[in-house]
């Protein structure tokens, strides 16, 4: 799952444009933002990703993402975790 401070609309065409295969949560109002203290300028928010259980335990956090190889990073993460 994915989360942005954009309007759904905008994140729908994001999900369709990169062929997302996940769901996107539109944060407008910030509170997922400042319920993972992911705050960032104005407006936006950082660009982090949380590997969290099922139960809701967050088993790692990545801070100040960059794109390129972070997919796989994460992939790798998640199965040394959960195999």
């Amino acid at each position: 799952m994915g989360a942005s401070v954009d309007k759904p609309a905008a994140n729908e065409r994001f999900a369709g444009k990169y062929g997302l295969g996940f769901p996107l949560v539109s944060d407008p109002d910030r509170e997922v933002t400042q319920a993972f203290e992911v705050g960032g300028l104005v407006g936006s928010a950082k660009r982090s990703t949380f590997l969290i259980d099922a139960d809701g335990t967050v088993r790692r956090v990545y801070d100040r993402v960059k794109a390129k190889g972070h997919a796989a990073q994460v992939l790798d993460d998640a199965r040394a975790i959960w195999g």
